[in-house]
């Protein structure tokens, strides 16, 4: 629920308003606890809330805090056709287009859809009353933990170390103030002496269209002109080898010719004993981003935190309808995790492996192609120009503590240290930037 500052003059107001939302923010171990108690006893939960904060509605009430992230600071509009390789116009985006920006982002969420609904409107008239105008909202909805093209979704998720039962990951990769890598100082990508942005997160939301019709399309028609290569391919198959999962969740494999629906999905694999793309197709979009202990071109693999959940109707009850995915990851860094993949994964025909990802990959009007391993031998295919997945909005945001976000209602000091702290942040910030551009 994207919410914007009507009027110059109203920003500290709804700064204000942002901080008295504090109290209502949901921690992530209360969620855990209300998932485990649904299991048991299936009753309805408050809404949860979750808070995102634009970089526009932080520098202009939050003047001593810098983020030093040169993408939350650019922000997705400007980023989006250069770094993203996105072709849509952000002037059309439903949210967060050219001349919309999104100050605050609301996540409503329980299992009662009209208590969410109920809750929702409660925000946004309270929002109206402190000066913010409510942008479009959309409802969204799980769909049995499936995307629309039919896939399980949100399989592999990073396991965080001192949070999960097997963590294999520092929590500094996804919120500020710890670790990145075990018995290293904690990650601080900040200027802020008031402690704002303590045990804060950076959250990307992109609003993704899919065109469930023209990929379902591709796999039927390209399975057909495979025919003669690949005897008894399926649309279904095709679509596997594209995302390098079965509809049920499990790895493709070398052998499979339909679904063997594990479930629970297989979590456990990795891709060293792969290197020709035998098993998985080295395009496979899970493994664009996520090659494992694969070849790559960087020692550690970027993670997120990824909380996507779709929007609209199934295909098959209203073909026409708009529907998607609202992609939602949080992360420490979005330059460093969801921009590096996006931008030198996704969107290259080189790393971490040979060929396009023809699910989401973008492509400078190029061709966009990988190799499938057929029973003669390598199969190159073709994606469509007009991609399946199509940016409609989004934003980059810090979503922030409970008690940082109360921090929201205390101004700033007039002048500091602070201040020359920036400078020289800003100031090192570029000259870092300058030499990784030559």
């Amino acid at each position: 629920m994207p919410l914007a500052v009507a009027d110059a003059a109203d920003f500290q107001r709804a700064s204000a308003w942002v901080a008295s939302l504090s109290p209502a923010v949901t921690t992530v171990a209360q969620v855990r606890t209300q998932r485990e108690a649904m299991k048991s006893a299936p009753a309805t939960v408050s809404p949860w809330l979750c808070v995102g904060i634009g970089q526009r509605l932080l520098s202009k009430t939050q003047s001593d805090v810098l983020i030093r992230d040169e993408a939350f600071n650019g922000g997705m509009v400007k980023r989006a056709p250069s770094v993203l390789g996105d072709k849509s116009d952000p002037a059309g985006w439903r949210v967060g287009g050219t001349g919309a920006p999104v100050d605050v982002l609301l996540i409503v969420a329980s299992n009662d859809e009209g208590a969410t609904a109920s809750r929702a409107q409660e925000l946004v008239t309270s929002a109206v009353a402190a000066g913010l105008s409510a942008g479009h909202r959309d409802t969204l909805r799980r769909l049995d933990d499936r995307e629309h093209f039919g896939f399980r979704d949100g399989i592999s998720q990073p396991q965080v170390a001192g949070f999960d039962d097997v963590g294999e990951l520092q929590p500094g990769n996804f919120v500020f103030g710890y670790p990145k890598v075990a018995g290293s100082e904690p990650f601080w990508p900040v200027v802020d002496p008031r402690g704002l942005t303590d045990n804060g997160s950076l959250l990307v939301f992109r609003r993704l269209a899919q065109e469930v019709g023209a990929f379902r399309a591709f796999c039927a028609s390209e399975a057909m002109r495979l025919a003669a290569q690949w005897p008894g391919l399926t649309a279904e198959h095709l679509g596997a080898l594209i995302v390098g999962r079965w509809p049920s969740g499990t790895p493709v494999a070398a052998g499979q010719t339909s679904d063997p629906g594990q479930f629970p999905p297989g979590n456990d694999f990795d891709f060293k004993n792969d290197s020709n793309g035998a098993s998985c197709p080295l395009g496979a979009h899970i493994r664009k981003i996520n090659p494992r202990n694969g070849p790559k071109d960087v020692l550690e693999v970027p993670r997120m935190l990824r909380r996507g959940v779709p929007f609209g109707p199934l295909y098959d009850a209203a073909p026409e309808a708009d529907r998607g995915l609202a992609f939602l990851a949080f992360q420490s860094s979005v330059k460093s995790q969801f921009e590096f993949l996006t931008q030198h994964w996704m969107n290259s025909d080189l790393n971490p492996g040979r060929g396009n990802d023809l699910l989401v990959g973008r492509s400078d009007g190029a061709a966009r192609t990988m190799k499938i391993q057929g029973p003669a031998g390598p199969i190159q295919i073709s994606a469509p120009l007009a991609d399946w997945i199509k940016p409609t909005g989004g934003a980059y945001l810090f979503a922030p503590s409970k008690s940082g976000l109360t921090k929201f209602a205390t101004p700033p000091a007039a002048f500091g240290l602070w201040k020359a702290q920036q400078l020289w942040a800003i100031t090192l910030d570029s000259v870092k930037q300058s030499l990784f551009d030559r």
